[in-house]
């Protein structure tokens, strides 16, 4: 109802500004005649009165009743953003009153304009009759809102609409009877707008929220929902401040599903809840000096199924569709010396029966010291790092990793700078300790102690020639170890340690610019060769460029190969055309693991500015490995001076949680939306799942 609001604002500035005391009245005309304190003007009249111009044929000005009265093509100017026209206009100054015949009011700022057989304002009431309201075009506009009255109270700041019904051109389509809500932008408790969809699988849907702020520190809002053919339910939010730099919410519910939803559809859940949990919070310890800072962070979800939170979602654009939730927490405390944090992270898996052999991690601490100088000398520096990290799982298997990484490294360049090099000692100690699991006699711990030295040699080099300018980065990074210790058991599906085994990493950047500064081209290798217990000489060398060509024309790709199997291991790759008419994109994505390929798909997206206003758009996803059609989707979206129209329709495949696992169904669905500037928009979603 945001019209409304601009209706009253600017109908309020022209007419009825109030003033702490009555201001001066000025009148300038072709001719004026002056009696018994009875001014009458007449010709190319101007009155100057409380920061407003009134223009008008004839005006009379009663100085003993304070009444000023306009005939005849009547203006009325607020400064550059707001105006009126009117027949007739009526002011009563002393007790700051007004009336209008004929009025045709203006909003440059919004486009928006109304007119209407008369208004007024009597005391702290302020009416419109016969009104429509628009921001189209005045001779002919593509929509306007007709209403029989309007109504604002000003003392209770509420304002009633009877009648308003929308014209698309001269088609009437939307109608309501009556309207009433406040104008007061400060936090009220009562109803929030509804909201009704349908669905081919769920029935009519209707949602009520009902929002209670009784306090500027939080709110509240419940939110009942009734699915006709699928059961109803509630869901509420507690939204809270609870000091200048911390924020969060709490947000829990619970939905039922009919019996016969659950034997239609062999639903795995009879009925869905959880809660969620968002908290951020930063200096919580630490004072408003820049020499430290903390924080907090919170996002803890614990549901049954993912429909708990799909339930509460309005578009098809929010569903989620994955069956795995993860909680987190985060702490750390900054200084300019230290580092220190706290981690966790947990995990629910939807799919499974149960989730006592997920594994989870938390809590992880790190205590971290930043690089510093040593003996005050600026080429020698050293940093130190511990950190402990906790795995377990519900059926009580614990394991413990600890981690103590001391560097030692000093700076220096050659031949003036052309290179840079860092030369680094690294000590670097581990344990892991194992508890409840089953090692079949193997020792409960693992300890590794390991020194290494790590060469790091770059350059960065840039060259003008006579078309285009170029840049080098060429780097070596060379690890090798040194003394090694290690005794007990070690599992090899720990690889979070930290320590390289001897390797050097190769990697050559490349930009090449016109001199407008334009980038053109770009391009990366990277290729790590291995020489410590290894079964292949090379890494997957890895190639990533980037060539924008023709103004309008882009090609990417990032590609690792492996010399050992012969073949791409992952790549990712695009090409998209971009003009003021299309913008079209082709990607491709593929990875391979040792045994198989688990990713291989294109998409495709275009939209086309078909002409002024009006885009055409289109886009799919292709699966190579099954040669299945993942996602499609198409639609029209129209752009106008004072309203947009969009329609599509899509169709993609969605995971679902059944009692005999995970399966997958198809949602196609057709939606529309549209926006009235400056009132607002209507959307509307049909689903069809099979």
């Amino acid at each position: 109802m945001r019209i409304f609001i601009f209706l009253l604002i600017f109908f309020y500035c022209l007419a009825f500004g109030k003033s702490e005391f009555q201001p001066k009245v000025e009148i300038f005309a072709s001719k004026i005649l002056y009696l018994n304190n009875l001014v009458n003007a007449s010709g190319d009249v101007v009155v100057l009165y409380n920061n407003t111009i009134l223009l008008s044929d004839r005006a009379i000005y009663d100085q003993n009743r304070s009444l000023l009265e306009l005939f005849g093509n009547v203006e009325i100017i607020k400064g550059i953003k707001y105006g009126s026209l009117s027949d007739y206009a009526k002011f009563d100054l002393k007790e700051n009153d007004a009336s209008f015949t004929s009025i045709f009011l203006t909003q440059t700022e919004t486009a928006l304009w109304a007119k209407g057989s008369n208004a007024e304002k009597k005391a702290h009431i302020i009416t419109l009759r016969n009104a429509l309201v628009s921001s189209c075009d005045v001779e002919c506009p593509d929509w306007t809102m007709h209403f029989s009255t309007l109504e604002y109270d000003e003392e209770k700041e509420w304002l009633n609409v009877w009648n308003p019904l929308i014209y698309m051109g001269d088609v009437p389509v939307l109608y309501f009877p009556y309207i009433g809500f406040s104008t007061n932008t400060k936090r009220r408790s009562g109803l929030l707008y509804p909201s009704l969809g349908i669905s081919s699988r769920d029935g009519f849907i209707y949602r009520q929220p009902i929002y209670i702020a009784t306090s500027p520190e939080w709110d509240l809002e419940f939110d009942p929902q009734i699915r006709s053919l699928r059961g109803k339910g509630i869901f509420s939010t507690l939204r809270f401040v609870d000091s200048p730099n911390s924020h969060g919410s709490f947000t829990t519910g619970y939905f039922r599903n009919k019996s016969s939803y659950v034997n239609q559809y062999n639903i795995k859940n009879s009925s869905h809840y959880g809660y969620q949990l968002l908290y951020n919070s930063a200096k919580l310890f630490s004072d408003n000096q820049k020499s430290s800072r903390d924080g907090i962070y919170l996002d803890i979800t614990y549901l049954k199924d993912p429909d708990y939170l799909n339930l509460q979602k309005e578009s098809l654009v929010e569903l989620l569709y994955s069956s795995q939730i993860q909680s987190r927490i985060n702490y750390y405390f900054d200084t300019p010396q230290y580092y220190a944090g706290i981690y966790g992270k947990y995990f629910i898996d939807t799919s499974l029966q149960n989730n006592k052999e997920t594994i989870q991690t938390f809590p992880i601490v790190q205590l971290h010291k930043y690089q510093n100088i040593v003996l005050d000398w600026n080429n020698l520096q050293y940093s130190a790092d511990y950190k402990i990290s906790n795995f377990f799982t519900g059926s009580g298997q614990h394991t413990q990793l600890q981690e103590i990484n001391l560097p030692l490294t000093f700076y220096g360049s050659l031949f003036g700078d052309y290179i840079k090099y860092s030369i680094s000692e690294n000590m670097y100690y581990a344990y892991i300790g194992y508890q409840n699991i089953d090692l079949s006699g193997k020792e409960s711990y693992y300890k590794f102690f390991r020194n290494y030295h790590k060469i790091d040699l770059y350059s960065d080099l840039a060259r003008p020639y006579e078309n285009f300018f170029h840049t080098l980065q060429l780097r070596a990074t060379y690890n090798r170890p040194s003394y090694t210790t290690e005794s007990g058991y070690i599992d090899q599906n720990i690889s979070v340690l930290r320590s390289p085994k001897e390797n050097m990493i190769l990697s050559a950047v490349n930009y090449f610019y016109d001199f407008s500064g334009k980038e053109w081209l770009f391009y990366r290798v990277s290729q790590p060769l291995y020489f410590e217990n290894s079964e292949h000489d090379y890494g997957d060398i890895e190639n990533e460029i980037r060539l924008k060509f023709w103004n309008n024309y882009e090609l990417y790709s990032n590609i690792f190969y492996s010399y050992y199997k012969h073949n791409i291991t992952s790549e990712s790759s695009h090409i998209k055309y971009r003009d003021s008419v299309y913008d079209i994109m082709l990607t491709h994505f593929y990875k391979k693991t040792e045994e198989e390929i688990v990713s291989d798909f294109f998409t495709f997206s275009t939209r086309v500015k078909y002409n002024e206003g009006s885009d055409v758009y289109a886009s799919f996803a292709y699966n190579n490995i099954d040669s299945t059609l993942l996602k499609w989707e198409a639609g029209i979206q129209l752009f106008r001076g004072c309203w947009d129209f969009l329609l599509g329709i899509k169709n993609e495949k969605r995971p679902i949680l059944t009692s005999i696992g995970a399966e997958s169904i198809n949602n196609f669905a057709v939606y529309f939306q549209i926006n009235l500037f400056p009132l607002g928009g209507i959307s509307q979603v049909y689903e069809q799942r099979f």
